[in-house]
């Protein structure tokens, strides 16, 4: 009577069992939703990282400044990354919100799944401050590191075939793997950073459905504490892109998504400037919103985002809708996003809202004008000077660069400025002015820095280190008539309009050179190339 019930409760153990034992098998392949989150709050601003992939937003925007106000200027942002193998299949990873799914998971490349993914479901938060008194003590009798030393992710497993060395250190050692009780130390930029390791492999992508490109990301994002404006308002990110699939990538982007919100997100703008390699948000009215508790009210700010090391190949913006000019849906579309198209691939076109399918007017770059003077294309002054602004609304847009050839097992490193700055004296245009400012600073304090923390790339395509203080350029502004010098030879000189068509080249081969050359008003680029190998590039203004 009893054998039945038994060998029914014996077949439901061995379902359970199986069940499990599926579950697990298909986990330790499978990651799981990345649900980790950290603040970081340096300064004058306070922002929240996800593990996901997206930055500064969580149910609502959390990229504050002034900390403590309750005013926010981003709702969100995050690292899009596009290539082509050789038999030129696209590989895509990306996120906006991750309200679809995720192309990114915890860690860096492993077989260890679920587990490693667990295993690295953590920020590392560092300080000068750490570092220097481990460097001081370590050899003292007793001493003892922080957790915060101890326990950095220096060294892979490399039993889950990790990466030998993930986040960078330095060796006293100079043993293989990382030893803080030997003097081993983290490595940082700025007086306080926050660290963390993505992957695009775990899992298969349900944000852009495409096909994984199977790299590892170690971001670092870090602030200084000086007291300069420009250093109180601005988060620097940091990020190192291993390619550790076995695919030599050809026409490889690197993009920096931006949903910018100043405060209120229905009365924006955007814009770039091309020869900061910065795109930015302001506001599209002289007052922020109808007093929302995270609206800015009067003298809004404007918001940056800023290439330090890369020169920006494109800027695209589109709006939240579900259009041609709206935002992707699938990998082709953020691809086309990534070189500068629409996301049905018809190229971007100068004025108006830059969709014109009967226009051959292309350029890369979105609202390069400048609304300050209201000298070319803006939102100010879409259809060029006089023209009626446009409607002010809830803009997005994306910085790209490339493109590059990032081979098997190679490096590409891309470092970010987040500038803000609010003109309390001015309103919604003076903001972008003294965005501009700072931003001129920053990137001069970056080409100034000699980091111990390093990132070495591999790529078949490197740009030459940029120095723009190599160059100088009078008078700017100019009718037409200039002169160029500098400590070095110039190899080359060129100059750009703002459609980024080449209005004129020279080889002088000398330190100096006179250029006369008749020119329609308006912005322009110039770049050169030096003898040291380095590049000067900046922008010049021409009146009538």
């Amino acid at each position: 009577m009893k054998k039945p019930k038994i060998k029914k409760i014996f077949f439901a153990l061995f379902f359970f069992l199986f069940c499990v034992f599926y579950f697990m098998s298909s986990a330790f392949a499978q990651c799981f939703s990345p649900s980790k989150r950290a603040e970081f709050a340096p300064n004058n601003i306070r922002v929240l990282f996800k593990a996901n992939g997206v930055h500064f937003s969580y149910e609502k925007a959390e990229f504050e400044v002034p900390k403590g106000s309750g005013k926010t200027s981003f709702f969100a942002a995050s690292l899009w990354l596009g290539g082509k193998d050789e038999e030129g299949d696209l590989h895509l990873a990306a996120m906006r919100y991750g309200q679809r799914g995720n192309d990114y998971w915890e860690g860096p490349v492993s077989s260890g799944g679920v587990a490693a993914a667990a295993y690295y479901a953590k920020f590392w938060s560092i300080s000068k401050e750490d570092v220097e008194y481990h460097k001081a003590h370590y050899t003292d009798p007793g001493y003892w590191p922080s957790d915060k030393i101890t326990n950095w992710p220096g060294a892979g497993r490399p039993e889950y075939g990790e990466s030998t060395k993930l986040a960078p250190y330095k060796s006293v050692s100079g043993n293989s793997s990382y030893t803080p009780f030997e003097g081993d130390y983290p490595l940082l930029r700025g007086d306080q950073a926050i660290f963390w390791i993505n992957n695009d492999k775990c899992n298969t992508h349900t944000e852009t459905f495409g096909k994984p490109l199977e790299v590892e990301i170690l971001t670092m994002a870090y602030a200084y504490d000086k007291p300069e404006y420009e250093f109180q308002h601005t988060i620097f990110l940091s990020y190192e892109i291993r390619n550790r699939s076995t695919n030599n990538y050809k026409d490889f982007y690197i993009g920096f998504f931006s949903d910018f919100d100043i405060g209120y997100s229905g009365d924006d703008y955007i814009g770039c400037d091309p020869s900061l390699n910065l795109v930015y948000g302001y506001n599209g009215t002289e007052i922020d919103g109808s007093g929302q508790s995270h609206a800015y009210g009067k003298n809004p700010p404007a918001q940056g985002a800023m290439f330090l090391n890369k020169k920006m190949n494109a800027f695209m913006y589109f709006n939240n809708s579900v259009g041609v000019m709206g935002d992707p849906a699938i990998s082709n579309e953020y691809y086309n996003y990534l070189q500068g198209k629409w996301r049905d691939g018809t190229p971007l076109t100068y004025g108006g809202n830059g969709y014109d399918e009967e226009s051959t007017n292309y350029t890369n770059f979105a609202f390069n004008g400048d609304p300050v003077t209201q000298l070319g294309w803006t939102e100010v002054t879409p259809n060029g000077s006089g023209s009626n602004p446009n409607p002010p609304g809830d803009r997005r847009g994306l910085l790209s660069a490339g493109p590059f050839t990032l081979p098997a097992g190679g490096t590409i490193c891309i470092d970010i400025a987040l500038p803000f700055a609010q003109d309390l004296e001015g309103n919604n245009i003076t903001s972008v002015t003294m965005l501009k400012q700072k931003a001129e600073a920053i990137q001069q304090f970056y080409d100034n820095q000699q980091y111990e923390m390093t990132c070495t790339e591999n790529v078949g395509v490197i740009e030459k280190e940029i120095n723009r203080a190599a160059l100088q350029v009078f008078p700017n502004p100019t009718r037409g008539q200039f002169t160029v010098t500098s400590k070095s030879i110039i190899e080359n000189i060129e100059l750009y309009d703002m459609l980024g068509q080449k209005v004129y080249t020279n080889t002088p081969k000398k330190q100096a050179l006179q250029i006369d050359i008749t020119l329609s008003r308006g912005l322009y680029l110039y770049r050169a190339v030096l003898q040291d190998g380095s590049v000067s590039s900046g922008r010049i203004l021409v009146q009538q």
